[in-house]
């Protein structure tokens, strides 16, 4: 028996299962390539075409929704593991085994040129012709939503039963075939670069160079569109007891009428369309392929046995796809408010004490509002938007000595910073609307490293010239590496719906700008006085990703000597090797859940181990060869 269970909040709790282990089968090829290249060489230039063709392919299927989910925080009892204890559910899912055909071509078409300008100069520019080619689904597995059909009481004609607003793959409605969004031809890539040596004597060099390179989603981005109605159903209800989780769904337990359906050439009206469904929605012909703009500019110079190089590295993402939530829960009050729902085949005012709540959060969806009957087979929508824009600079230092005099050294520090558009927005924050994007606009999480540094070093002792003190101290080697980085970036979230919208990645409020503790230590890292949870109805005023975590430095250590035994051909090598020598503890990242009764507390190591240790502990080794 799979279970997929999660217990988290208030009280502290645990977790069993995951979606990685359920079943499932995937099979990705064959992938079938064509390249050719030709290069051309004249006078000073090295002229080179080329192309390829490539057809990648994803046939899979997934248990994860036939197996579900079922989540306590809380919310009923005050606990999270009391509302486990009594069975009361902030959230319960369940559904069918879904799967898909998918394949995509990547074409190309390049022509490049390096030209010796001078003897010291050489510049090369290209232009690469990349179309974008949609990702493919084989059988049809497709739909649309736009607020323009439901609006006008559009149905479609290949599943008749399927609610207002949707159209599939085969209507006029859907213009893309059995692509996710229409292919875009139009794009072209240039590229430029330079290599200069300022003073001709080999020993100094200046690079910098500039690119546009396309990019497309991974194949499996779309598969989300699997999960919703006909084709692989998932239905979610809320704040429910697991004695009976069906018992406010319309029509009872749902499992056992669902099935997966695709089309099939002809009008269908067999097909399971429940209501509270799921669904994702693509741009189909408006849709605009990921592209970005990377330059770099660097110096390298040669002096005596050292190579400097100071190296500016940046990149841009354009049309960076992000998402949003087309049919989020409405905020109407805390007070009582009469609403129209459905009541079998009626729709019936209905008097709530408290208007806002998780429990009728689907009867304030947007679309429900407009249109109860139509609206109530519509739970959220998620909305691929892909007018999201990331941003990286870096500035990396080296200094590398080659060996002599016994000393060979590379050394490195980068100092960068990355921020972005957040890759799953469907969030509010800055208390604002959940419908704007740059709302979720933050440092990189788990990218963006500001400050990096490594140290490599092999020095060996000389050979001494006394006797005793050769014997003793020459021809040890000793090899430090030494690594430092500053912590990632985090977001401290509620915990819990508190705008009472269905947005996720809500943030808390900042009350005082002091987010850590004095002396921190892992016991309380964060200081909970800075932070409090926004009135039921708002969002924070706190961006993402703006409070540090730990930082992390190891010292590894390498001590080894060889010792000629009886003639040159016979050689013992002894060594000792330290990781992590001074045993320094490097914690993971603190719990963030302002809920929770462990915030601000770090329970894992850097390496996600449960219960501190140091991250990698002090491991002493020793070894002898003897080699003849």
């Amino acid at each position: 028996t799979v279970i997929n269970l999660t217990v988290s909040g208030v009280g502290g709790g645990f977790a069993i299962g995951s979606t990685a282990s359920v079943p499932g089968e995937a099979h990705t090829g064959p992938n079938v390539s064509i390249t050719d290249d030709v290069s051309w060489v004249k006078g000073s230039h090295q002229m080179v075409f080329g192309g390829n063709i490539y057809k990648r392919i994803m046939n899979y299927w997934s248990g994860v929704n036939a197996v579900g989910s079922t989540s306590f925080n809380g919310t009923a009892t005050g606990l999270a593991l009391g509302d486990f204890l009594v069975g009361n559910a902030t959230n319960f899912s369940q559904g069918t085994n879904y799967g898909m055909y998918l394949y995509q071509y990547y074409a190309s078409l390049y022509a490049q040129d390096s030209w010796k300008a001078t003897k010291r100069l050489t510049l090369n520019y290209g232009l690469r012709w990349e179309p974008y080619l949609t990702n493919t689904n084989k059988y049809g597995q497709l739909d649309h939503f736009e607020p323009g059909l439901f609006s006008s009481g559009f149905r479609s004609r290949i599943f008749t039963n399927a609610p207002i607003g949707l159209a599939f793959a085969g209507e006029p409605q859907y213009p893309c075939g059995n692509g996710y969004n229409c292919s875009d031809k139009n794009k072209f890539f240039p590229r430029f670069g330079l290599a200069w040596d300022p003073q001709g004597d080999g020993k100094m060099t200046i690079r910098a160079s500039y690119g546009m390179f396309g990019d497309r989603l991974h194949q499996f981005f779309p598969n989300q569109m699997g999960f919703g109605p006909p084709f692989g159903n998932n239905i979610s209800v809320s704040n429910v007891n697991l004695t009976n989780p069906w018992a406010t769904y319309p029509g009872g337990n749902a499992i056992p009428y669902l099935v997966g359906c695709s089309p099939v050439g002809h009008a269908r009206t067999d097909c399971t369309f429940p209501t509270s469904g799921a669904y994702v929605r693509f741009n189909l012909d408006d849709f605009k392929a990921m592209y970005t703009h990377q330059w770099n500019f660097s110096i390298q110079r040669q002096v005596g046995e050292w190579l400097l190089t100071a190296n500016y590295l940046g990149n841009s993402s354009i049309h960076l796809g992000t998402s949003e939530n087309m049919n989020p829960a409405v905020f109407l009050g805390t007070g009582p408010c009469t609403l129209n729902v459905v009541s079998g085949n009626s729709v019936v005012a209905q008097n709530f004490p408290t208007c806002s709540t998780t429990a009728n959060q689907n009867q304030r969806r947007v679309l429900y509002l407009q249109n109860p009957q139509a609206g109530q087979y519509y739970a959220g929508i998620g909305s691929y938007d892909p007018g999201g824009t990331g941003n990286y600079g870096g500035i990396y230092l080296s200094a590398n000595k080659r060996l002599s005099h016994n000393l060979t050294l590379n050394t490195n520090y980068t100092y960068s910073h990355c921020i972005s558009d957040l890759y799953d927005q469907q969030t509010g924050s800055a208390g604002v609307s959940p419908f704007i994007r740059r709302n979720g606009r933050g440092n990189c999480a788990g990218a963006d490293l500001r400050h990096s540094f490594v140290l490599n070093m092999v020095a060996q002792t000389p050979k001494f010239t006394n006797t005793m003190l050769r014997r003793i101290a020459s021809e040890w080697q000793v090899a430090p590496i030494v690594t430092f980085r500053t912590g990632q970036y985090l977001s401290i979230v509620p915990g819990t719906d508190r705008a009472l919208t269905t947005a996720p990645a809500q943030t808390v409020n900042l009350v005082n700008p002091n987010v850590y503790m004095p002396n921190p230590t892992v016991n309380q890292y964060l200081n909970p006085a800075a932070f409090s949870l926004p009135a039921l109805g708002t969002y924070g005023n706190m961006g993402l990703n703006n409070v540090q975590g730990p930082s992390a430095f190891q010292v590894n250590l390498a001590l080894s000597r060889t010792f000629r035994v009886v003639g040159e051909k016979k050689t013992l090598q002894v060594r000792a090797e330290a990781f992590n020598l001074p045993n320094h503890m490097n914690p993971g990242n603190p719990v963030t859940n302002l809920s929770s009764s462990t915030f601000g507390q770090i329970l894992n190591d850097i390496s996600g181990n449960n219960g501190l240790d140091a991250g990698d502990p002090r491991i002493i080794q020793l070894a002898m060869k003897f080699s003849f």
